[in-house]
């Protein structure tokens, strides 16, 4: 086994760096604690237990997740604002790193890759980690869920797969592509989700929690049609460039993108299976920042991590031109929060470094990067070779 793997990722240079962060957060947090939209997450949490409507069907705003979000916000509901704020975005930025410090096993020098892969992130999980909004967490949660379903560790995966469609519905993205492509992932996949799906009933009266799933379907439906083009996906892209696109076609092209993205998912999966569950985290997070149609500017963070994981990677590789450039993808996700530079790249930008990453998949697993040490085993990428599986 190469030395590097067994260095542990979380030195106090990387740790210090994630507590100085989470303390600018509390600083900038205690100023102003309104400035969030955690607060819509405590009054869904106390209308749930006081078994009152989640959610308001006269508007595609609002509190958009499964009544479980309600739920688990609940320890966090119990404390005054600025302590709930603090701690709800400790936990986050916990669960993040602890994913990147994950990812940074699978490179040479990960103690050095750590520090590189959150000082690349960082920036793009500027806006969410002030607003506390759940795609900080939902990022660290499709890391962990793909690399314990890469690992067979079935239970794990599952648990991280479902806590992503209680952080945000759109993570069913991650759940159906781990569950199509790892076969032994389905059966605990399944039974998570019949458990998930019956926690509500023990927390409220059956026909008060019957009525909040229909409400959170018609919910769903409406917050999935904005009539404002305000959003950072493909349409987007699109409306930027003054390009008019029937919303059946838009539709037609989220229908084709997604059996694509399965597909180069296998291709990438049995080509490079030791690092297979990165290339689904790339896959998957490009086409939720593309196809999704509530991408918001600081949704970026989800696709953050793989552009600086693939940038690291190449530049092990000794091809700095395509690590420099996705380097500078990976901080241009971070845009909504470079003050008039948001201005100036609002709506088109992410969406077309996402569409350019995308083709970067593409080639590369098709065309796969070569090993950074070919005479390293598998298990120099810090996966046991008892532990691969390719599903």
């Amino acid at each position: 086994m190469n030395p590097s793997s067994r260095e542990n990722p979380l030195t106090r240079t990387g740790v210090f760096l994630w507590l100085g962060y989470l303390v600018l957060l509390s600083l900038v947090i205690a100023h102003a604690p309104e400035h969030a939209v955690t607060p819509t997450y405590a009054e869904a949490s106390r209308s749930w237990w006081a078994h009152r409507n989640l959610y308001n069907l006269h508007s595609v705003h609002g509190f958009l997740y499964l009544p479980q979000s309600a739920i688990l916000y609940t320890p966090f509901a119990l404390f005054p604002p600025v302590p709930r704020e603090i701690l709800w975005r400790a936990v986050n930025l916990a669960i993040v790193a602890s994913a990147l410090a994950r990812l940074a096993r699978f490179l040479p020098r990960p103690t050095r890759s750590f520090v590189l892969l959150s000082l690349l992130t960082i920036p793009a999980s500027l806006a969410s980690a002030r607003n506390g909004q759940t795609n900080l967490p939902l990022a660290g949660a499709m890391i962990h869920g793909f690399l314990e379903a890469s690992n067979t560790r079935v239970n794990r995966a599952t648990i991280w797969l479902l806590l992503g469609l209680v952080y945000k519905p759109v993570s069913i993205v991650p759940y159906l592509l781990a569950g199509a492509l790892y076969p032994r992932l389905r059966r605990s996949l399944i039974l998570g989700t019949l458990l998930l799906l019956a926690l509500p009933w023990l927390f409220g009266p059956a026909g008060f929690v019957f009525d909040q799933y229909q409400q959170f379907w018609q919910k769903f439906l409406l917050s999935g049609q904005p009539d404002e083009p305000s959003f950072s996906d493909l349409s987007g892209l699109l409306h930027a460039l003054r390009i008019s696109l029937p919303s059946s076609w838009l539709f037609a092209c989220r229908a084709l993108a997604a059996p694509l993205t399965l597909l180069l998912g296998w291709i990438a999966l049995r080509r490079d299976p030791t690092r297979g569950a990165l290339w689904l985290d790339g896959f998957a997070a490009a086409y939720l920042m593309l196809f999704n149609p509530r991408t918001e500017a600081n949704s970026y963070i989800l696709l953050a991590p793989a552009t600086a994981f693939f940038a690291l990677w190449s530049l092990s590789l000794g091809q700095r031109a395509s690590a420099a450039v996705l380097m500078g993808m990976t901080l241009g996700f971070g845009s909504s929060s470079y003050g008039p530079i948001h201005g100036w790249t609002n709506l088109w930008f992410q969406p077309l470094l996402a569409l350019l990453f995308f083709g970067y998949l593409a080639f590369r697993c098709i065309r796969p990067m070569p090993a950074a040490d070919p005479k390293a085993a598998p298990s120099s990428f810090g996966i046991r070779r008892d532990e691969e599986s390719v599903g």
